[in-house]
């Protein structure tokens, strides 16, 4: 399971890693895909947000499309792709991904998350608005940690060979 989990230590690797189509296709530097405005540094910076805040056990994988659509009983025009779960056992072939969640609602999410312990640092001298921070920082937090209404994979089985990333971010 090792060879297949790659994880991040630094918000860069990540950003070349989940940008290496754009940067190869433009044959660029990641600095230069910035300079240029080719990359949706917002989504990546969430993405990096919500992989801070998972549990070591969860990861995020993200599946071709064929097999999302195949794998998530939606009822959108869009099936989402990228998920946030746990490996509970694997085959040579496969992997039961478990209490997985469809990751935008997270990153949106972590994102909040950030943004409110952010705001919490800076207000530690004004009492009341440092409460309420906190407070719509506990809300959130308990969103985030139960995830029953959001959408997930309906048959875990997922085939090593066709997951296009299994990320997690080590601390």
């Amino acid at each position: 399971m090792a060879d297949l989990i790659t994880e991040y230590t630094e918000y860069d690797s990540l950003a070349r890693e989940w940008h290496s189509e754009t940067l190869s296709d433009y044959d660029v530097s990641l600095d230069k895909a910035r300079e240029r405005g080719l990359l949706n540094e917002q989504r990546t910076r969430q993405l990096w947000q919500l992989l801070g805040l998972l549990d070591p056990e969860e990861l995020l994988v993200q599946l071709p499309e064929w097999l999302a659509e195949k794998k998530v009983e939606s009822t959108n025009r869009t099936t989402p792709t990228i998920f946030v779960g746990c490996i509970s056992s694997e085959t040579e072939d496969a992997i039961l991904f478990e209490s997985s969640t469809v990751a935008r609602p997270l990153m949106e999410l972590a994102h909040k998350m950030h943004s409110l312990n952010r705001g919490i640092e800076r207000t530690k001298d004004d009492t009341d608005r440092h409460e309420r921070l906190v407070d719509r920082f506990r809300e959130h937090e308990r969103k985030f940690d139960h995830r029953d209404d959001l959408l997930s994979l309906s048959d875990k089985w997922l085939p090593k060979s066709q997951l296009n990333t299994a990320i997690r971010r080590r601390t």
